[in-house]
C-alpha cells in the first residue's frame, strides 16, 4: 500500500502535451499528446499530481491521442473507463465488449445506476456494446445524454422515492446490479429492491448505510482502477484496455467523454471547482481545470 505524503499535490487524470521524456521511454516523443493517469506509486508522489504546471507522467500510464481526440476526452474517460472495466468484466464476470463495434443481444439485463454520472454512462455504453439489455436511471435533465450511450429503458431517478423503486422493480429481474453512484441513499435503495429474494449488487464505494443493509443482501466494492491495472492477473485485461480498446475507441468515436466545463481561474480555481462540483451545481459534465491559465 502506497502511502501518501505531505505536502501533497493533488490530482489523479490529466491531459497535455509532452515536453520532454527521460531516457528510456519509447512510446511518446515530446510534442505528443496524451492522456495520463496517475495509477500506483504515481498517485502518492507529488510529482505526478495534476494540479501543478508541468507534471511527470509514468510511461505505463499515458495513453497516446490522436490529432481527433481532444485532451478533455482523453483524460476524461481514462481512469474512469478503467473503472467500469474492472468493476463490469474482472469482478462481475461480464462480456468484454468488441473494440470497433456493438456484440449482438446475449438476452441478460443489467441495472446500472446512476446514467448520467461519468463512471455510469460509460458503464452503460460499456454493457451495451457488450451485448446486455441496460436499465439505468437519470434526471430528465440529462434525458438525452444518457440515450446517447443506447440504454434499452431509462428511469427517471427524480421519481419520489416508492415509485422509483416500483419502476426500477418493474423493469427487472437483473442478472447483475452496478451502483455508479455510491451513495448512501442508493445503498438503502438497493438494499430494499434485493431485500425479498436476497441477492448482490457491486458499487463504487462503502457508504454508511453499508451496516443497514438486510442479512440477505451483499454489497461488494473495490478500488477498481487499480484491480485493472496493479494486479498481475488483470495483465492481460491491462493490455488490452491501454493498448487496443481505449486508443481505439476513442480514435473511432466509440468512447467518448460527458460533456466538458473548464472552470476559469487556472490552479487558483481547483477549490472553487471542487466546491462547485461537490455541492451538485455541475450535473452530467466532466469539470476540468487549465493549469496553464492565469
Amino acid at each position: 500500500m502506497f502511502q501518501i505524503e505531505y505536502p501533497a499535490i493533488l490530482g489523479y487524470t490529466f491531459g497535455g502535451t509532452v515536453v520532454s521524456v527521460g531516457p528510456n521511454v519509447d512510446s511518446v516523443k515530446v510534442g505528443d499528446r496524451v492522456a495520463v493517469a496517475c495509477w500506483g506509486r504515481a498517485a502518492v508522489d507529488k510529482r505526478f499530481g495534476a494540479y501543478q504546471k508541468y507534471p511527470l507522467a509514468l510511461e505505463e500510464n499515458l495513453v497516446k491521442l490522436d490529432s481527433q481526440t481532444s485532451l478533455e476526452e482523453g483524460s476524461g474517460v481514462m481512469a474512469n473507463l478503467a473503472t467500469v472495466v474492472a468493476a463490469l468484466s474482472i469482478c462481475m464476470k461480464l462480456d468484454y465488449p468488441p473494440i470497433d463495434d456493438r456484440a449482438p443481444s446475449n438476452g441478460k439485463r443489467i441495472l446500472i445506476y446512476g446514467g448520467s454520472s461519468s463512471v455510469g454512462g460509460l458503464a452503460v455504453q460499456y454493457a451495451t456494446d457488450a451485448g446486455y439489455d441496460v436499465v439505468t436511471t437519470s434526471s430528465p435533465a440529462n434525458w438525452d445524454l444518457v440515450q446517447r450511450r443506447g440504454p434499452s429503458s431509462t428511469i427517471d431517478h427524480t421519481l419520489p422515492r416508492e415509485q422509483l423503486l416500483e419502476s426500477i422493480k418493474a423493469s427487472g429481474p437483473y442478472d447483475g446490479i452496478f451502483d455508479a453512484i455510491g451513495s448512501a441513499e442508493v445503498t438503502e435503495l438497493m438494499g430494499e429492491l434485493l431485500a425479498e429474494d436476497g441477492g448482490l449488487f457491486w458499487s463504487t464505494s462503502p457508504t454508511p448505510a453499508d451496516s443497514r443493509l438486510p442479512k440477505n443482501v451483499k454489497k461488494e466494492w473495490g478500488g477498481y482502477s487499480d484491480i485493472l491495472v496493479s494486479r498481475d492477473e488483470n495483465k492481460d485485461a491491462k493490455v488490452w484496455y491501454l493498448q487496443e480498446y481505449l486508443p481505439k475507441g476513442l480514435s473511432g468515436g466509440r468512447i467518448f467523454s460527458n460533456p466538458s466545463y473548464i472552470f476559469p481561474g487556472g490552479l487558483e480555481s481547483v477549490q472553487d471547482a471542487l466546491d462547485a462540483f461537490m455541492a451538485g451545481k455541475i450535473s452530467g459534465k466532466k469539470v476540468f481545470v487549465n493549469p496553464q491559465d492565469q
